[in-house]
């Protein structure tokens, strides 16, 4: 999936989630900005952001179960979060949609998986120009779980710090 953003970030969801949400609501300022707004929807699995560190394009190939330890050792960036899926959908999009949400996820951002709890694995390098956002491939690795993972953050979790 070839995903281009003009914000910092990109959120995966299922659209349960994001009901809440009106159309046209400014839902990032009023809501989804700072870090005690954003951490419960990840530590829940339901709106799902993480920050890029650049707005860009980036090809996200989304895999079944984890990397291997090789893998990991071979990217810079990883992170691990948590998230739920029902309807078996996954919507993914950029963070900024959330400045004046659609409920719609355009047709090449969505994902039919099974309904249930996902470990979501992130693996990730800088691009060959060096510059994040250029081209930049992320691993997605999907692994089911039968509970939400128990994670832990402060704040907003980054790919690449």
């Amino acid at each position: 999936m070839r995903l281009s953003i003009q914000g910092l970030g990109i959120i995966f969801y299922s659209p349960f989630a994001a009901e809440h949400i009106r159309k046209g609501e400014d839902y990032l300022n009023k809501r989804y900005l700072k870090p005690e707004d954003v951490v419960p929807h990840i530590l829940a699995g339901t709106v799902v952001g993480f920050g890029t560190g650049s707005p860009g394009t980036f090809e996200l190939r989304f895999r079944a179960g984890y990397p291997s330890d090789d893998e990991l050792e071979s990217h810079d960036c990883k992170l691990r979060l948590g998230l739920e899926v029902r309807d078996e959908t996954l919507c993914v999009r950029d963070l900024y949609d959330l400045l004046r949400w659609q409920r719609r996820c355009p047709d090449g951002q969505r994902l039919t998986l099974a309904d249930g709890y996902y470990h979501v694995t992130l693996v990730s390098s800088a691009p060959p120009s060096g510059i994040l956002g250029d081209d930049q491939v992320i691993d997605v690795y999907l692994n089911p779980l039968s509970t939400m993972p128990s994670l832990k953050y402060d704040g907003v979790p980054m790919l690449c710090e």
